[in-house]
């Protein structure tokens, strides 16, 4: 299957303004991934959507707990992956970092992209790995 996540469930805390042609919605999540991160993230989002083109970006921070697979093996610990990605025509795309890991990876740092559906936020990523 590679690297993919899959939502845990419906967003919960949501809040949603309009301001003018864009509607902006802040929520937390929870994703699932399987391949180089293996368990769960939790975290927040704010979604910016151009009404006249149905285009626009999010960005947000989660914290993932569960396991890493890097070239150096595997490891437990949690870690923090603020992201970004810009969507249209119902797919998104976009960067993520890792920082402030704890336990078995707490010298653990890397970037990546993430990209995916937009209606069912399933999705894959890449991941590049360096430890400190």
């Amino acid at each position: 299957m590679g690297n993919a996540f899959v939502p845990t469930g419906f967003p919960t805390n949501v809040v949603t303004h309009t301001v003018g042609n864009f509607v902006i919605t802040n929520e937390n999540f929870g994703l699932c991934f399987t391949g180089a991160f293996n368990g769960l993230t939790t975290g927040t989002v704010t979604i910016v959507v151009n009404t006249s083109t149905g285009s626009g970006v999010f960005f947000g921070q989660n914290t993932f707990t569960g396991t890493v697979t890097t070239s150096s093996g595997t490891s437990s610990g949690t870690i923090l992956v603020p992201f970004s990605a810009s969507f249209s025509n119902g797919q998104f795309s976009g960067p993520y970092t890792l920082y402030g890991g704890t336990g078995g990876i707490a010298n653990l740092h890397g970037f990546g992209t993430i990209q995916g559906s937009l209606t069912t936020f399933v999705g894959t990523y890449t991941a590049t790995f360096f430890k400190e």
